[in-house]
Order: structure tokens, then sequence, then C-alpha cells
């Protein structure tokens, strides 16, 4: 009797395996978009950016707003 329920727990556990990465996406998923890192003038700007504003926050910010206004005109979605 234990070897049967040994069996059908096998059997249960590689069926519920199996239909747990059936069920996976097939696509992994995106937090955040990094196709910005290939503008090398875009990238080139926030470290000009950063290596001016010597830590001060708010002073990185206008420059990164300047930054994506000169390199990412009229794009949506883009923080100004």
């Amino acid at each position: 009797m234990t070897t049967t329920r040994i069996s059908l727990f096998a059997a249960a556990l590689t069926i519920g395996i199996g239909a747990l990465a059936g069920s996976a996406a097939t696509s992994p998923a995106h937090a955040t978009d990094w196709s910005w890192l290939k503008n090398d003038n875009y990238v080139r700007c926030l470290q000009y950016v950063r290596s001016l504003s010597h830590g001060d926050d708010a002073a990185y910010n206008r420059g990164r707003k300047t930054c994506n206004r000169t390199y990412y005109p009229n794009r949506p979605g883009v923080d100004y």
C-alpha cells in the first residue's frame, strides 16, 4: 500500500510541476526600457551633468531634464 501511495504522489507531483512549467510565460518580464543606453550622446550628457552637479540632486534633475529635451524631443513618456 505504501508503494502505491508513493507512486501516486510522484505522479501527482510530476503532473503538478509540468502544469506549472507549462503555464509560465514564454517571454521574460521587462521591468524597464534600457534602450537609452545605446544613445551615446545622451549618456555623455548625463555623465557631464552628473560631474557638474557634485551630489546636488536638484541640479542633477535640472540637467537631466535638459538632456531629455535635447536628445529626446517630443517623446511621450519621458520626464522633462
